[in-house]
């Protein structure tokens, strides 16, 4: 099977332009950043390197027609440059897919590509400027090694990354999303191996295609087409699955209707309480009061009377704390418990705090009473270490979630504590593992270029 230069003409254009559509669609999730899925939080870097490479695949397109047959060489040398750049955002969105929350931290979704992209630059541009060379030859060889170093690796990743999750969306019960997640992991590997591995040994001018013609024949497969169907069918699933996005808003909006009906609830029983309980026990204070005017034979009468009107208080009062039990607990009430010890820390310490809060509004996930009351002790012992014992000047509390869970992240710039020695399970250290263990948390402690960080991650209740 042979594909003639006008095929690839229109090989190219498509192949380009479903990596053009992927990269704009993601670049217009606009809310990504509330979203609770991992996919949507760095969609842009799949956006970048859409767009990037659908160019790249579209410079390929004029050099296959020849119309710039004076200045091929240059545009072969921007192609390289555009397509390394494209790879680079797709290690970046694989890596940032996969690093696990307490690492976070350390954006190896940054460091990781930037630095193998900027070394991949410094030989090619510097040794393409800077020393006599075959010019072909020299962009090719780096074509072909930003393919092996970031384009396979990245494609591979990410290939890994959408299949777990599409696990996460079968725990939410998701199976048509959790499916698609599955096979457009599938075409992302077949395109890391087409793309990334199965380069052909080209001189760099398109218009001799011979050496694909020969890869294509002796493999008896399209590789070219191959190809530019995974970037198609990435591009359909990938778009098909930002509806998992518009569910996510969808049960938040349900969640945000429920909670207002719990808040109108809790409004109705504040009014109550103050029209009933209050009132009532306001009245006791009048009669008992009415009472020492009396003649203490009298007194017996009253007394009943009294005792009556106390215990229908105390009925009416085991109500209002029954209309608050562990299911009308939302995370508004645990941003408020944060911030209070926050507002706490501040007057007591003289090291500044920085409070960062960015679990949505409307978080799928809840946390009952019970966890919510263990979480606020161990931030609490958190912070009272770190004002008594770490000596620091900078702290930060942050809080963040994903699907599977709440992260609680502190960090300080102290003198620390040596995570080996035997005073490590003092300071409330103890404790604070005894409170994780008890609501089926995890918690890390780690010390890191002069900063310690406190890492504590609850797992939602059953959705």
């Amino acid at each position: 099977m042979l594909i003639n230069s006008h095929s690839y003409i229109w090989l190219f254009f498509f192949y380009g332009l479903a990596f053009f559509t992927l990269g704009t669609s993601s670049l217009q999730q606009k809310l990504r950043h509330s979203s609770e899925f991992p996919l949507m939080r760095c969609i842009h870097l799949l956006g970048f390197f859409g767009v990037l490479h659908g160019i790249s695949e579209w410079i390929i397109m004029l050099r296959v027609m020849g119309v710039y047959q004076e200045i091929d060489s240059g545009l072969y040398l921007v192609e390289t440059f555009v397509n390394g750049a494209s790879y680079a955002f797709l290690l970046s969105f694989a890596i940032a897919l996969l690093v696990r929350e307490r690492l976070k931290y350390l954006n190896l979704h940054i460091w990781i590509p930037a630095m193998i992209f900027t070394l991949w630059c410094f030989f090619y541009l510097g040794r393409y400027y800077g020393a006599p060379v075959q010019v072909y030859r020299h962009i090719t060889l780096f074509n072909h090694l930003t393919r092996y170093f970031m384009g396979f690796p990245g494609a591979l990743l990410s290939g890994v990354a959408y299949y777990l999750s599409g696990r996460q969306l079968r725990l939410l019960k998701l199976p048509v999303y959790a499916r698609l997640y599955s096979v457009a992991g599938v075409l992302f590997i077949v395109y890391g191996i087409t793309a990334g591995l199965l380069t052909p040994q080209m001189t760099g001018s398109y218009q001799n295609v011979t050496a694909v013609e020969t890869i294509i024949m002796t493999s008896r497969l399209p590789i070219e087409l191959l190809r530019a169907g995974s970037a198609i069918g990435i591009t359909i699933l990938t778009i098909r699955l930002f509806d998992s996005f518009c569910w996510e808003m969808q049960e938040r909006l349900n969640e945000y209707a429920q909670r207002q009906l719990l808040l109108q609830e809790r409004k109705k029983t504040t009014r109550m309480v103050h029209d009933q309980i209050i009132q009532r026990l306001f009245g006791a204070g009048i009669y008992i009061e009415n009472m020492l005017g009396k003649e203490p034979a009298t007194y017996e009468e009253g007394l009943l009377v009294l005792k009556d009107e106390l215990n229908a208080t105390i009925g009416e009062a085991r109500a209002f704390l029954k209309s608050f039990s562990e299911s009308s607990l939302v995370m508004e009430d645990f941003q408020e418990n944060l911030q209070h010890l926050v507002d706490r820390f501040r007057m007591q310490s003289q090291a500044k705090l920085d409070f960062e809060y960015h679990v949505p509004p409307m978080v799928l996930g809840k946390l009952s009473a019970e966890k919510n009351a263990q979480l606020y002790y161990i931030v609490q012992e958190a912070l009272l270490n770190i004002q008594k014992h770490a000596q620091a000047s900078h702290v930060r509390l942050t809080a963040t979630s994903n699907l599977e869970e709440l992260v609680i992240r502190i960090e300080d710039n102290g003198i620390g504590i040596s995570l080996t020695s035997d005073s490590f399970q003092g300071f409330g250290i103890r404790s604070m593992k005894e409170r994780a263990e008890k609501m089926n948390a995890t918690i890390h402690f780690e010390r890191r270029q002069s900063h310690t960080y406190v890492t504590i991650m609850v797992p939602w209740e059953e959705r």
